[in-house]
């Protein structure tokens, strides 16, 4: 078994701890020393890795995003249909929602928060409205056989609102995404999740 280098090892949570704290505070409310500290690092440290916080904050979502998206195709890959596969989307989601240490929930808490006095950061809002167009696509790919009342680019349009609602419900400790989308998949005549 490969022993991960002290290089990867260290950028990695370097990454973890910046994202873990972009999403409970928002880019503004964080500050390299912060993360480094957090890490038990120097300030230098960041450096070594990132040219600046905006060269952090970018890659660390995109590293995020691109990682999630891998997971979401490795959850449904072996399952055909849509009912099945939708089942899976959602059991993901619910999983990486109720995992306070998921780096994923992170992610989705970064990319929906607004924290007071502050916009998002650096090509948050950007990413953000890139990453949803691709999700209803990709949602669309998911349920393109769907053969309910409604047309499929509807339901994709119809799940991804869905998403939004139990991110920003999850977000505010108000609601319980498990319920949620159970509900949603019984309407749609699939699984439970």
């Amino acid at each position: 078994m490969a022993v991960a280098s002290p290089v990867a090892s260290t950028r990695e949570r370097l990454a973890r701890t910046a994202l873990r704290l972009f999403a409970e505070r928002g880019y503004a409310g964080v500050s390299n020393r912060e993360i480094v500290e957090a890490c038990g690092l120097t300030k230098g440290a960041i450096y070594w890795y990132f040219e600046n916080k905006e060269h952090l904050f970018r890659t660390v979502l995109a590293e995020a995003l691109a990682d999630f998206q891998e997971r979401i195709v490795a959850s449904i890959a072996p399952v055909t249909g849509w009912r099945a596969r939708l089942t899976r989307v959602f059991r993901l989601f619910v999983e990486v929602l109720e995992s306070e240490d998921d780096p994923h929930r992170d992610l989705l808490m970064l990319l929906i928060h607004q924290f007071p006095g502050e916009g998002k950061g650096p090509g948050q809002g950007d990413l953000a409205r890139a990453t949803q167009q691709r999700l209803v696509g990709w949602i669309g790919g998911v349920v393109a056989d769907y053969d309910g009342p409604i047309e499929a680019a509807d339901l994709a349009a119809l799940i991804h609102a869905t998403g939004l609602g139990v991110l920003a419900q999850t977000a505010s400790g108000t609601g319980d995404p498990r319920s949620v989308l159970t509900s949603l998949l019984r309407l749609l005549g699939a699984g439970e999740v």
